[in-house]
């Protein structure tokens, strides 16, 4: 019965979203400026603008530029960021659901996408403060007229000529709440979500005075003020409703990368990003023993499909880390499973430590996990050993000899476990070494040898960490390796 009334709805849907429907969009044109937008055809027009401040008035900050077609002379000025004009203003929301939906999708902006379209639209209804657009809270819902969603894709998607056909996806239940339905009354339903801790943040907007804008608009997390991504919006003037009544003054015609970070995104260079990150503190009390718990673990991400290397880099980390997390524990056990990210120009890393406590027998298992930007592939044995500038032999002697310097006595067997290139092209090459505790049973320790300093080093004595917190990436969230502190004041 369920799925005979959820498929009621989508023909619901299809029938209201008829009069809005189709999927066609504007054909690009070709011609002089001011019926081309200045994004689609890669130019900066406003690189020489400078940012408004508050001591220079608009009129300080106009500027002229003289485009190569004919002897067309246009004119831009930047506008005070914290002080737009409404109509402007209101663009900021739509730019900022675009951000979003862009991150969660990870996907460029595209107005062929219909269910990056609808996604857009869902989080700008969700998000959305502005009293005008006349949106109503109902229980787990947000109301919207269709003609207001009409306005609102078309504000978002200036050059699509018709509204495009509704995705499954964005009807889809969970937790028994549909992301989209039609109420009753025909309106559009929007299940309500959190946005997390981000924001807007805008950087920059320009004013042309063939009335077309730009407006560079970041999302930035509101904990650490960092940025997620940032677009450069281009926009013209609504040509779909020019009265005074008109809801949206603009329409975005196109988008690019505002900086190199979000370019890298959108060209598929691959992240980490967190998977799975639990702490024993939110869950357990501070004398049971599941309070210490820790389960960091990271994987490659990318806003495009199939990139080379990138699934047998997460493939093995399914395979050794996330399977750990599905044993059985007893009541007096826990996981410790922390990770630590290095991302630089050349490489994406991440060490891993792993371990089930309590154990007196061994230190936790290091697994290491790289990725070369520069090669597409994941990284080995052998790409270690030529950024060391040594061969395995002679490293294995190096580790040897200085055991039995500082320890007084030869090391029993020596395991190859990893390694990470550090931001300063240092090599960290970690081994676990068959020795014996202080209380004289076996023990395994876990050992990183740097062939620059020819030191080795006990990762995990007196609290070490397997690479300093000062060298590894700031993340979002934090990984906080389990200190509650870190969590609270922010720091790693």
């Amino acid at each position: 019965m369920r799925k005979c009334l959820f498929s009621s709805k989508i023909i619901i849907i299809a029938l209201l979203s008829a009069c809005l429907c189709g999927c066609n969009e504007e054909p690009e044109k070709k011609s002089r400026f001011g019926e081309v937008d200045a994004m689609q055809d890669g130019a900066f027009l406003s690189d020489n603008t400078k940012r408004s401040s508050s001591s220079e008035t608009a009129e300080e900050t106009e500027i002229s530029e003289k485009l190569t077609t004919d002897s067309t002379i246009k004119t831009s000025k930047s506008l005070d960021v914290d002080d737009l004009p409404e109509g402007i203003a209101r663009m900021v929301g739509v730019c900022d659901a675009i951000n979003m939906a862009c991150v969660e999708n990870q996907k460029a902006y595209n107005q062929s996408d219909a269910e990056l379209v609808w996604r857009c639209v869902h989080m700008y209804v969700t998000s959305c403060s502005d009293k005008k657009m006349k949106f109503t809270r109902v229980s787990e819902y947000v109301e919207a007229d269709p003609q207001i969603i009409s306005d609102v894709i078309l504000a978002m998607f200036g050059k699509l000529r018709d509204i495009p056909p509704i995705p499954d996806s964005a009807t889809a239940v969970e937790d028994g709440v549909a992301h989209m339905s039609i109420s009753t009354g025909l309106q559009y339903r929007f299940s309500l979500g959190d946005r997390g801790d981000s924001a807007p943040e805008v950087r920059r907007v320009t004013q042309y005075s063939d009335g077309s804008l730009e407006m560079e608009v970041a999302l930035v997390s509101m904990e650490t003020s960092e940025e997620v991504v940032d677009f450069i919006y281009s926009m013209r003037a609504n040509t779909r409703n020019t009265t005074t009544s008109a809801v949206f003054e603009y329409e975005i015609t196109g988008s690019r990368s505002g900086d190199k970070l979000t370019s890298d995104k959108m060209n598929g260079m691959p992240f980490l990003v967190p998977v799975l990150q639990v702490y024993g503190y939110d869950s357990y009390p501070a004398d049971d023993p599941k309070h210490n718990e820790v389960e960091e673990v990271m994987m490659l991400n990318s806003f495009q499909e199939h990139v080379p290397g990138m699934e047998e880099f997460n493939e093995k980390i399914r395979g050794e880390i996330l399977s750990v997390t599905n044993s059985e524990l007893t009541d007096d056990q826990w996981f410790d499973i922390r990770s630590y990210p290095v991302t630089s120009a050349d490489y994406v890393q991440v060490a891993t430590s792993v371990a089930v406590c309590p154990d007196s027998s061994r230190d936790p298992d290091v697994f290491c996990y790289n990725y070369s930007f520069s090669k597409s592939r994941i990284m080995d044995k052998n790409d270690a050993l030529s950024a060391s500038g040594m061969t395995e032999a002679q490293i294995l002697e190096r580790i040897v000899g200085l055991w039995e310097k500082d320890n007084g006595y030869a090391p029993g067997k020596i395991t190859y476990r990893g390694f990470i290139i550090r931001r300063d092209s240092s090599v960290d090459m970690f081994y676990s070494i068959d020795t014996v505790s202080d209380e004289g049973l076996p023990y395994r320790k876990t050992i990183a040898y740097d062939p620059v300093s020819d030191k080795i080093r006990k990762v995990f004595e007196e609290g070490g960490e397997v690479i300093p917190a000062s060298e590894c990436d700031d993340t979002k969230p934090e990984l906080t390796h389990g200190r509650k502190e870190d969590q609270t004041d922010g720091k790693q």
